[in-house]
């Protein structure tokens, strides 16, 4: 509890602030202060994500109204916005998002190495972020979204080739004022996360304070531990993409899993069998499994799985081929001693059975 409100005091630590900052040179201290050796980690992201789609969805609206007049010219900005919007959320590549500048932010990274067969990489982002209400109302409508926004865009792009081909009338230009509505609609609440102020955040602070328990207390036989607390984890996870970029050659998917605490709040626990945007990804079947099993084992019936739609750590890690999960506490409220702790005992018991079960036919290191 103690370290969860030593992180939340650090107010305002979205992407890229100075208080993000002051909250990476904290995190480093507690970590050394463990007797682990820890660094901090610059990197260079762009986190004005808001900015980037609500730029994709006016001009989206721009070819949706020149398709009216010049179908192709329509077609072509239509899909140009759509190919880049798909870019920029799939963690692909940025686009328009080089146009936004860029922030300075940092990673903080503990490892060690005693020669063990394995690494577990415990992550959680301490970034915290923006408390756009806007864009909280769209996500309670919509669910998702970034799926709406590319799925709005795909509807007008295919009622502009409709167009190109020869197909015009009244209702054409109905169906395409559907989606083209939806965008205008988007448009207030993409701008507003450009706007807010980064809340408190005590869940992701919760995370966060449970990783540094976890890389204090575990000790695993087939393991190294390490522990990555990353910043920008708000804007498509660009703290820990950065990390794995960084880290690519020295991360063997065979013998590395990555397990991403995303928040702890005043929830049951819960873990992800597919995490990420638009087309969740699967996370490794041996990691649900084992949590599953522990969720049997304890008799919880909050704990389970679930399809987890946020771009965090774990997104990253699968997308990059490394045996990764993500677990976290849904709640708004501030986690309570009882909710750190069921955290703690859930994550050290899955490192556990893996380092149980898993460990013994890893491969000695070279």
């Amino acid at each position: 509890m103690a370290e969860t409100a030593a992180l939340a005091a650090h107010t305002g630590r979205a992407a890229g602030t100075d208080a993000e900052r002051r909250a990476a040179v904290h995190l480093r201290e507690r970590l050394q202060s463990t007797g682990r050796e820890a660094a901090l980690q610059p990197t260079s992201i762009r986190p004005r994500f808001g900015l980037t789609h609500a730029i994709h969805a006016v001009v989206a609206i721009v070819g949706s109204v020149t398709a009216a007049g010049s179908p192709a010219l329509g077609a072509a900005i239509v899909g140009a916005a759509t190919l880049s919007a798909f870019l920029d959320v799939a963690g692909f590549l940025h686009v328009t998002r080089r146009l936004t500048g860029t922030r300075a932010s940092q990673n903080v990274e503990s490892t060690e190495d005693e020669g063990k067969p394995g690494t577990l990489v415990l992550t959680a982002a301490y970034d915290a972020p923006r408390a756009s209400g806007a864009f909280a109302r769209a996500k309670r409508i919509l669910r998702d979204p970034w799926l709406a926004l590319l799925g709005a865009m795909v509807a007008i792009l295919v009622c502009c080739i409709l167009r190109i081909i020869g197909i015009d009338s009244q209702g054409l230009t109905a169906i395409q004022f559907i989606p083209t509505v939806l965008l205008i609609l988007l448009i207030p609440a993409f701008v507003d996360i450009e706007l807010a102020e980064a809340r408190e955040a005590r869940p992701h602070a919760g995370a966060a304070a449970t990783v540094l328990r976890l890389g204090d207390e575990l000790e695993l036989e087939h393991f190294d531990v390490w522990v990555v607390l990353t910043g920008a984890e708000q804007p498509f996870g660009l703290g820990m993409g950065a990390w794995l970029r960084r880290r690519r050659n020295g991360l063997d998917r065979e013998s590395t899993a990555v397990l991403h605490v995303d928040s702890v709040g005043d929830g049951p626990v819960r873990y992800a069998r597919r995490v990420g945007p638009l087309v969740p990804l699967r996370c490794h079947r041996d990691l649900v499994r084992l949590c599953g099993e522990i969720a049997e084992d304890a008799g919880d019936d909050g704990a389970g799985a679930r399809i987890d739609r946020r771009p965090n750590g774990a997104a990253a890690a699968i997308a990059r081929g490394l045996p990764a999960i993500s677990v976290f506490c849904y709640g708004e409220a501030g986690p309570t001693e009882k909710a750190l702790d069921r955290a703690f005992a859930f994550c050290a018991e899955l490192a556990r059975r893996l380092d149980a079960e898993v460990g013994p036919d890893l491969p000695g290191k070279g």
